[in-house]
């Protein structure tokens, strides 16, 4: 039975760094569309629309995150009832709740709640304080809607908050459970842990955002994209193996 159990194990550890393959696979594709358009200007428009660098049209990318962030708040919703029917209600099915409305909200967000989908108009009082004509709350014109001098809208503030809520979540906190230091807290205690090849995933993306984006051009709308993904593979993770508890992360060992 341990065989078969460690077997077991096996496959699904493949598993692990088959989703973080694809995902890496996904983010560097369109990180290579973008970069064609830069070095090469007459693939720049259709570089820009791809990747949706300094473009506001409803490219791929952005299907492709609504699409990813809608199934990580379906996987969520499915571990939360799993975990109810198995163990009543504990600390760990809030965070599958949270992380379940989370999800859900960064979906809805993205296809302004259906407005991309349906393709319905806006009422003309939301469309004039929205700065894309959107149906959606990160993109409110805090200039009109204060009477401030200044260009501000509200994604200059959520976008941060949005960025390191998930690099705390889905990186911090498990790299620091993972050392040991939080295991008597009983809120991050009880906080589902990703995988290594997840939390690597994003840590990797998080580097590149702050250098690439920061010292040569855009690409803000790539590292929301790996974001997505780490979003559905984090409850992939845990879905798919047992063996990951909330206090650690998994690691396959050999048998005795």
């Amino acid at each position: 039975m341990e065989f078969i159990h460690n077997c077991r194990l096996v496959t699904i550890n493949i598993g692990l760094y088959k989703r973080w393959r694809v995902a890496t696979g996904i983010v560097v594709v369109f990180f290579l569309a973008s970069l064609s358009g830069i070095l090469y200007s007459p693939l720049e428009e259709w570089s820009a629309k791809f990747a949706n660098r300094n473009y506001n049209g409803e490219g791929l990318i952005e299907i492709l995150e609504a699409f990813f962030w809608l199934s990580a708040s379906l996987a969520y919703l499915f571990l939360l009832i799993r975990n109810v029917r198995q163990r009543r209600w504990t600390m760990t099915s809030t965070w599958f709740l949270f992380f379940t409305c989370f999800c859900f909200l960064a979906f809805g967000e993205e296809v302004s709640w259906g407005q991309h989908i349906f393709h319905f108009q806006p009422t003309e009082t939301v469309i004039s304080f929205n700065k894309q004509n959107e149906f959606n709350i990160h993109n409110l014109n805090l200039s009109k809607i204060f009477d401030l001098e200044k260009e501000y809208n509200l994604t200059y503030f959520l976008n941060p908050l949005f960025y390191a809520l998930c690099g705390i979540l889905w990186l911090v906190v498990p790299l620091l459970k993972k050392a040991g230091w939080l295991q008597r807290n009983r809120l991050f205690a009880a906080l589902p842990a990703p995988s290594y090849p997840t939390v690597l995933f994003l840590g990797a993306n998080i580097a590149a955002y702050i250098i690439v984006d920061k010292l040569f051009f855009d690409i803000g709308e790539i590292f929301e994209l790996a974001l997505a993904l780490t979003g559905l593979m984090v409850p992939l993770d845990i879905m798919f193996d047992d063996s990951i508890q909330p206090a650690a992360f998994s690691f396959c060992k050999k048998a005795a």
